[in-house]
């Protein structure tokens, strides 16, 4: 199974150009795909629903999208179908079913030095070696104590969700059987994917990404320390795995020919 995180910039690439054919081909060979930074309805990318664009260009991948940023639209017009919105956020595509999702909200940090709305999206994937959750994200660029504060929030999410349950865990005054059939087991293997905007190298790795209970999958593959992901930051995209799932690591790798964005797709094999 090869999985593979990408942040694409809206699909602007380095020639300055926004292309959404270049984002699609160069993860169309993924089984889990996670990317970060995706557009609906905004001027810069032409207005277009990216997250539809991309479902569309990935026919055989079901998908799932959590906007950190939802706003309305000035060019939008009310419509059958509600007016369309401007919303940004991170999106997971799989090529088996996405039995659950959730999109939840990480904290900003104080005001000083707050930039926009960061989320973390889950889904849980029925992949042929059993069920995964993956998560993916994109994390504050420009403090390491909001940085810090929302990987704290990511790792007791995930820590806490099998004994959380799913999202409609739980009596409910008026259960009325509107959840057909049995709700997904929570599965203890996880995967984190996205732009950690943080590199190994980086004080701050050690002192606030490092032992928290997830395994960078580049070290299991004895990758090299210099390697980048956003050739002026280093290696600041990231793959970590629960310890469970270290054994099915086989192989990393980063795209080093991919034009579409200012960030490289990070690919992961497992062994399932």
């Amino acid at each position: 199974m090869q999985l593979v995180t990408y942040n694409i910039h809206f699909g602007l690439g380095r020639d300055g150009r926004v292309d959404l054919d270049r984002i699609a081909e160069a993860v169309a060979g993924g089984d889990v795909v996670a990317l970060q930074e995706v557009d609906r309805h905004w001027p810069r990318s032409g207005m277009v629903d990216q997250v539809r664009g991309l479902a569309e260009r990935l026919p055989g991948h079901y998908w799932v999208f959590g906007p950190t940023i939802d706003l309305a639209s000035p060019l939008s017009r009310p419509g059958p179908h509600g007016a369309k919105r401007r919303q940004f956020g991170n999106m997971i595509l799989a090529r088996w079913p996405i039995l659950a999702s959730r999109n939840l909200l990480l904290p900003r940090g104080p005001r000083a030095t707050r930039t926009m709305q960061r989320g973390v999206l889950e889904a849980i994937v029925a992949t042929p070696g059993g069920a995964l959750r993956v998560y993916t994200t994109h994390l504050d660029y420009r403090a390491p104590r909001t940085r810090a504060l929302q990987f704290r929030a990511i790792c007791d999410l995930i820590d806490g969700a099998v004994d959380d349950g799913g999202a409609w865990s739980g009596s409910h005054p008026s259960d009325g059987g509107w959840v057909l059939g049995d709700e997904p087991e929570i599965p203890t293997a996880a995967i984190v994917l996205g732009d950690l905007n943080v590199a190994p190298t980086d004080p701050e790795w050690a002192t606030s990404f490092a032992n928290r209970g997830l395994v960078d999958v580049w070290e299991l593959v004895d990758g090299a320390a210099e390697a980048r992901t956003k050739p002026d930051h280093g290696r600041i995209d990231h793959c970590l795995v629960t310890p469970d799932l270290a054994a099915e690591v086989r192989d990393a790798w980063i795209d080093v020919g991919a034009t579409g964005s200012d960030h490289l797709p990070l690919w992961v094999k497992l062994d399932r």
